[in-house]
């Protein structure tokens, strides 16, 4: 086959029917572990404020939020997290 002819299939051969969008999608239900999960969640937390706390600190600001951080305030951010895992 050249680069300039086509197939001789259709492009309509390969349609899949669409489900009736009337009838409900089940999704299932992700329930976390919570022996497992809680106190990883716990520590991340204290972890990401521990770093938005000190920033706030040194800008002299009271409130400030992750997306406030400099690109490298992030990284080490990002660092202290990935330890847990």
């Amino acid at each position: 086959m050249s680069p300039f002819e086509t197939r001789t299939t259709s492009v309509l051969d390969d349609v899949r029917p669409v489900a009736n969008m009337t009838e409900p999608v089940i999704v299932p239900e992700v329930t976390p572990r919570p022996e497992v999960e809680q106190p990883a969640i716990t520590e991340a937390i204290q972890i990401i404020q521990k770093h938005v706390d000190k920033e706030a600190r040194n800008r002299w600001v009271e409130h400030l939020e992750v997306r406030d951080l400099c690109p490298r305030q992030k990284a080490d951010l990002v660092a202290d997290l990935a330890r847990l895992f």
